[in-house]
């Protein structure tokens, strides 16, 4: 199978607070086959950025290379242009044109995604509510019980506040997991300042907890303190150095930051410590979603599906993928198991 065209999709949908912005990227082959990946976006710069890098800098490397080859191609495009970054905006667009190829080999030999990289050890994945940062302990609270109601498995809150963050965990049965994503707004000293009040949430993970992150590579495990961190890294070995961290419980591989499924399993295919659990980052609503949770399904520690809050307006696969509930099923259909919605794509194209 020969790469035809490579076509970056821009899409804005509205949403609850403001609209979002989406990148997904169409690959159809010679044979007629289509496949779909995604970028993480979320923004119109951003948007604007990675749509004239797939269309401008990825796309002409592709046309007319074979699909099989995309794990070498993936690696020949980081190494081209390492010497702008080894993360960042390349590595995302790639992310796009490396899920939509996977998506195509897996539609080409009739296998699901999950089986090709090893198999789908979970038919359902318990489901996480993901919320937005509010800064507001009514708020956040407010939105806590909204999503236990749902039935989910665990909550996710995306606040720097400690306050709230103690505020929202009181919403939360103490059986529940709880994870608190601090979007590294802390100092590793303000960590263990207050290290009692963090103990005593009980919390599943800490997550991406202190600015710089590095600091937590020379750190000494946190005492009662499950730390979570890797959703920003752009490669392997990135991965695979802050894996090696003994403060790091959690590693949080993210198919988009990471540059997509060859990236992914190349880090997954790695050797690392035993009590290392991989928790992949799934804060997706498209193709890069299913490819999520494809990951999660293969591996063979318990892991959750993080679902971001969302309205049924970017539900572009009918599926209820954006839905918090208790679990979802794994697509069995070949590649990621869903294509979009062509009248979704249509409605929404920028």
């Amino acid at each position: 199978m020969i790469v035809e065209t490579v076509e970056p999709i821009a899409l804005r949908i509205p949403s609850r607070n403001a609209a979002l912005y989406l990148v997904l990227c169409r690959i159809t082959t010679r044979d007629g086959i289509e496949g779909f990946g995604e970028c993480l976006c979320g923004r119109a710069a951003m948007q604007q950025a990675l749509v004239a890098t797939i269309r401008d800098t990825i796309a002409p490397a592709y046309q007319g290379q074979a699909v099989d080859n995309r794990a070498m191609l993936n690696r020949d495009l980081r190494r081209r242009f390492a010497s702008l970054g080894r993360s960042g905006t390349i590595v995302n667009a790639l992310a796009a044109v490396d899920i939509a190829l996977w998506d195509i080999a897996g539609k080409n030999k009739g296998q699901s995604l999950s089986t090709m990289i090893g198999g789908a050890g979970k038919q359902s994945i318990d489901v996480m509510a993901s919320l937005d940062r509010y800064g507001d302990m009514a708020r956040v609270r407010t939105r806590v019980e909204d999503a236990v109601a749902s039935g989910v498995a665990a909550v996710k809150v995306h606040e720097a506040d400690l306050t709230v963050i103690e505020a929202a965990r009181q919403a939360v049965d103490s059986k529940t997991p709880f994870i608190a994503d601090l979007n590294n707004a802390h100092g590793l000293s303000d960590i263990r300042r207050d290290i009692v009040r963090w103990q005593a949430l009980n919390l599943f993970w800490l997550e991406d907890p202190v600015w710089p992150p590095e600091d937590m590579l020379s750190c000494p495990p946190l005492s009662r303190l499950p730390v979570a961190l890797g959703a920003d890294l752009g490669s392997a070995e990135q991965l695979e150095l802050y894996a090696r961290a003994p403060a790091v419980d959690f590693i949080q591989p993210d198919v988009c930051m990471i540059g997509g499924v060859s990236e992914m399993l190349k880090f997954l295919n790695a050797d690392r410590r035993p009590e290392l659990v991989v928790a992949p980052h799934t804060p997706f609503v498209g193709p890069a979603a299913l490819a999520s949770l494809h990951f999660v399904a293969a591996l063979a520690e318990p892991a959750y599906f993080a679902t971001i809050e969302a309205t049924d307006a970017l539900d572009m696969f009918g599926m209820g993928l954006q839905q918090w509930r208790p679990t979802i099923n794994v697509p069995k259909a070949p590649g990621l198991g869903a294509d979009p919605d062509p009248a979704f794509l249509a409605r929404y194209k920028v």
